[in-house]
């Protein structure tokens, strides 16, 4: 035979359930902001720059726009880009 939960039980459980809910996602935000800085791969950067995959391999050849290697895999930090546009603001 199934045990009824009252209803205040039930909610208390809901409550204890949603702060866990909480506090993982405090905790995820935390550790996330370990890495300090956010990263873009070869794709993000070209649509962000609306350029060719080529002008990317230029721009890395000619160390204008700085990036890591891991895996063979490029990525750049988002500072960075964001600095080379503004490199280039007339405004």
């Amino acid at each position: 035979m199934y045990a009824l939960i009252e209803e205040q039980k039930l909610n208390r459980i809901f409550d204890e359930i949603g702060s866990l809910r909480q506090e993982l996602k405090a905790d995820k935000v935390k550790n996330s902001k370990k890495l300090s800085e956010t990263w873009l791969d070869n794709q993000e950067v070209m649509e962000l720059l609306k350029i060719s995959p080529r002008t990317l391999q230029n721009m890395r050849d000619s160390k204008a726009l700085p990036f890591s290697k891991v895996g063979g895999k490029i990525y750049y930090k988002a500072s960075d880009v964001d600095n080379y546009l503004k490199g280039g603001y007339n405004g």
